[in-house]
């Protein structure tokens, strides 16, 4: 234990302050609200083009060329993607100086087609406008503006998932330009951190696991999705992708969404609903709903799109089963691992095979009878939409055809669920909530700002950097935050943000970058290209194949991975992982992988910190919680992130060496962790303890463990 650090948190006195909030009941529901009625002018807006991939042939140093797509350029490193699908990761260095320029040019061209500084503040005008009409109307105020120390750190957790350093906090500081915030959200839209604390918030909501069913590397899927977030792909073309995707994982990575759920294809339908359209229909997969007008009729039509559609192939086991009869060679769970990546894949046939349950019980149908496709409507004149005339006769295109209604801006529901769920990412809140179930739109807190959030993203062409740029931008957002209120009195009405414990990531992120700085933001894992190892070639199965197959297999994950060895590698040990890793390699201090979340094994083990402090388990979407335990205390306290923190070598602990004076020094930990300086009464506190015999690493310890550290205001 340690006596002065303890007695020093307890000087200090360090807390979260947060802005007291008045909500009032309403009572009346809203009707349906009508877009054109608070959208800002239409032609500015509109102004967001389409993005066509920029192909160009590469060239190294060493004079090596690949034709490749540019993906995307974060900090030192850049991400290309060659015709066949694979994708590279690797410092700019290796490239020539004329590709490095061109490089550049790319990420100059991306932001020039984003929307523009004007349009950017007449959005988040409109937001403004929204929010304080209905908190006037409840004769509330929207709360004071953040402090610069409040929206730094705020920022930089919301939008790069990690505190600043104290270098990046004095910068921000010590600037006295008038558009510095604005400035700071885009320079942290466009960083590394941006990439990562996305992927974060996407493993959660599309349940992202190193493994699924019998222990089946989904490494390519979580490669594939860092990809695609680092390249700035679109929402509704990510979500049309993975829909979409044909083939085994080990080929194309964006099978792996829909392969999750192969063995279990309608738990795998209602999970889709939720996920993408915020409609809770897993009631109806066994009966008409209680609480909603879905009903067992509906579930078993909006199913049927992919009711043609196979994610397993029995057969291919048959043949390595019957390949490898009578051989003792080679190795059962390895041989097990590689006949199951073979296995699961998607493809779609020439029939429709979802028949209606033996249980059902209606009369609108019958048990056992073929089910035809047909697509959900939330009101009696949306399916008058052209986006709702899709072709069910031909069983082969039923998932293209269900992708292409799902993703299309005259859908409904899918803009609007993307938006809110965005929303409630920067705000804590939705603007409807539950987030899972918006089916009536009148339930939100403001169905016009909702309506306007909707336009927002259709207008974005759902570039979900640039909708959060609008939303960082506003008033609303860089308003002090508030306590967190009780929904079941009345709705919050987004006097500010809500007071919030950091997630799992930004807990860990943050005590990543205060181990070892900015260097973790350049440690890239990368492990799918391991799973080719364990394709097996079209064609009969034969046994001098599968013998390469498993010589190939135990090479690739040599150094740690537990593919060949027959364990699930999710959750398994992070320091095994070393040979996967691109870009800056990890650090490893007290056994723990000092690499940001997004790079670790997904999920964490169920003893790791990240799931003690309540990373999802990912077998449901929305899995992660915040909430407080003792074991996350005994982590901070004795555990090894505890150690971690107090270790001399820590960088936050080395920049305060720095300094000369021990003011300096106490101010730039507080920089470190709090993204602020002290106030006169803790420096004089830190000042006395440190004469008393405390240490900086103590210090260090003390700000990690307060409240002020593990909230975001």
């Amino acid at each position: 234990m340690r006596p002065l650090a303890l007695f020093a948190c307890l000087c200090l006195g360090l807390i979260v302050h947060a802005a007291p909030k008045k909500e009032a009941k309403r009572e009346a529901k809203r009707s349906e609200p009508v877009i054109k009625a608070v959208t800002p002018p239409a032609a500015p807006i509109a102004a967001l083009g389409e993005r066509a991939p920029i192909w160009h042939v590469w060239t190294d140093n060493a004079g090596q060329k690949l034709e490749a797509r540019f993906c995307g350029l974060a900090g030192d490193f850049i991400t290309l993607q060659s015709r066949d699908g694979r994708t590279f990761h690797f410092k700019t260095e290796l490239l020539s100086a004329e590709d490095i320029v061109f490089a550049k040019s790319c990420v100059d061209l991306a932001r020039r087609n984003s929307f523009s500084p004007a349009v950017i503040a007449s959005a988040a005008a409109d937001i403004d406008r929204l929010v304080s009409a209905v908190l006037v109307a409840n004769k509330q105020t929207l709360n004071a503006p953040s402090t610069d120390e409040q929206f730094l750190r705020r920022i930089y957790l919301d939008a790069a998932g990690r505190v600043p350093t104290a270098a990046e906090a004095n910068a921000f500081l010590a600037s006295n330009a008038p558009d510095k915030r604005a400035k700071l959200i885009d320079e942290l839209l466009f960083s590394p951190g941006y990439t990562m604390q996305m992927f974060n918030w996407m493993a959660d909501l599309l349940r992202v696991k190193d493994t699924f069913a019998k222990g089946v590397p989904a490494f390519s899927f979580e490669d594939w999705l860092k990809a695609r977030l680092s390249a700035g792909t679109p929402w509704d073309k990510l979500v049309s992708e993975m829909i979409t995707a044909d083939g085994r994982l080990s080929d194309n990575g964006a099978t792996g969404f829909m392969l999750f759920d192969a063995e279990m294809p309608l738990d795998g339908v209602s999970n889709l609903m939720t996920t993408f359209l915020g409609t809770n229909m897993a009631c109806a997969q066994c009966h008409d709903h209680p609480l909603a007008e879905w009903t067992q009729r509906d579930f078993y039509q909006m199913a049927a799109f992919f009711g043609a559609t196979d994610g397993k192939d029995e057969a291919i086991l048959g043949a390595i089963k019957k390949a490898i009869k009578g051989d003792a060679s080679l190795p059962k769970a390895a041989t097990a691992k590689i006949a199951d990546m073979n296995a699961f894949r998607l493809e779609d046939g020439e029939k429709q095979k979802l028949t209606f349950p033996k249980d059902y019980k209606y009369k609108d149908a019958k048990a056992g009878d073929p089910v035809t496709p047909a697509l959900i409507a939330w009101s009696k004149g949306e399916k008058s939409l052209p986006v709702y005339n899709v072709n069910t006769k031909t069983p082969s295109q039923l998932r293209d055809e269900f992708a292409r209604w799902l993703t299309s801006p005259q859908n409904p529901r899918f803009a609007t669920n993307i938006a809110n769920r965005i929303w409630k990412k920067a705000f804590g809140l939705g603007v409807i909530e539950p987030v899972n179930d918006i089916d009536d739109l009148a339930e939100a807190s403001s169905p016009e700002l909702m309506a306007h959030l909707t336009f927002v993203m259709k207008a974005a062409k759902f570039d979900l950097r640039e909708v959060q740029r609008v939303i960082y931008n506003s008033k609303t957002y860089q308003a002090s935050a508030s306590a967190t209120p009780d929904l079941g009195k009345a709705k919050y009405l987004f006097n500010g943000p809500v007071v919030r414990r950091l997630s799992a990531e930004q807990v860990w992120d943050s005590l990543i970058v205060t181990a070892v700085g900015t260097y973790a933001d350049n440690v890239l894992l990368r492990r799918g290209d391991d799973l080719k190892a364990m394709a097996l070639p079209a064609g009969k199965v034969t046994l001098a194949e599968l013998k390469n197959a498993v010589s190939r297999t135990t090479k690739a994950f040599s150094g740690g991975g537990k593919a060949a060895g027959g364990k699930k590698a999710a959750g398994g040990s992070a320091l095994g992982l070393a040979n996967g890793y691109e870009g800056d390699k990890p650090v490893s201090r007290f056994s723990l992988m000092l690499a940001r979340a997004s790079e670790l094994p997904q999920p964490s083990s169920e003893t790791h910190f990240l799931r003690l402090w309540g990373q999802g388990d990912r077998l449901l979407a929305d899995s992660a919680t915040n909430d407080g335990s003792v074991p996350q205390v005994l982590q901070m306290m004795n555990g090894a992130v505890g150690k971690l923190v107090a270790d001399v070598r820590s960088a936050a602990v080395i920049d305060a060496m720095k300094e000369k004076a021990p003011d300096a020094q106490v101010t730039s930990l507080y920089l470190s962790y709090l993204s602020r300086k002290p106030t006169a009464k803790e420096l004089s506190a830190a000042r006395q303890s440190l004469s008393d015999g405390l240490a900086l690493t103590d210090l260090a310890w003390v700000l990690a463990n307060t409240r002020e550290f593990l909230f975001v205001q």
